[in-house]
């Protein structure tokens, strides 16, 4: 250990010493539910387009398997992002945050945005299990008949399976980093923010006779 660090308890008693400050709650609830309005618009924008173009998608990945005579391995993608969008609708409904009350406490404010926060946090960390996986294993299974039935090929038909499915396995892994990167730069920040005024909230000595 460093001879110039200080000990926790020093850190702790330097704290204590500190002269209390009052929270001034108004102008800091309505700065929480301005952040809370963002977050959601940034949120809803979000699920539109993710949702939206899995809807479109959908029936587009059936007419390009017709009009490409493409085996039946090739159509199970197109359920998979009916299902990615059904996940997100129904994860949306049954997390939808409920309007703030003009006379709601701070404390209950801010918990409420952080467990939205979290869930977030959760829900893009879990990408791979929900969407990701799902994707890959249609796609393999349609990379798979296609080398089956090109299997006359040889090796060349072996090393273009590997070769396409590389890709895809690179593309996926970008996704769900970019992702966690979203979680690190945009979630995390504001977990810890929320974290840090309940914190504030909970050292605050309400006065005598109150």
């Amino acid at each position: 250990m460093n001879p110039g660090s200080k000990n926790p308890d020093d850190f702790k008693q330097t704290w204590q010493g500190q002269p209390r400050t009052t929270v001034d709650v108004d102008p800091l609830l309505n700065e929480v539910r301005r952040k809370e309005r963002r977050f959601a618009t940034e949120i809803f924008w979000r699920d539109v387009r993710e949702i939206g173009s899995a809807l479109i998608m959908a029936p587009l990945w059936i007419y390009l398997g017709v009009k490409t005579s493409s085996p039946w391995a090739f159509y199970l993608t197109a359920p998979v992002l009916l299902w990615i969008a059904v996940y997100m609708l129904v994860d949306r409904k049954l997390h939808q945050r409920q309007p703030s009350e003009p006379a709601e406490p701070l404390r209950r404010r801010l918990e409420s945005s952080l467990a939205e926060v979290e869930h977030q946090i959760k829900l893009l960390r879990n990408v791979h299990w929900w969407a990701l996986l799902p994707m890959s294993i249609t796609i393999l299974a349609f990379l798979g008949q296609s080398a089956w039935r090109e299997r006359g090929g040889g090796w060349w038909t072996a090393l273009a399976f590997s070769m396409t499915f590389g890709l895809v396995l690179g593309a996926f892994s970008v996704i769900y980093w970019l992702n966690l990167y979203a979680v690190r730069a945009r979630y995390e920040p504001r977990r810890l923010e929320l974290k840090t005024l309940l914190m504030s909230l909970e050292d605050e000595k309400p006065p005598e006779g109150s």
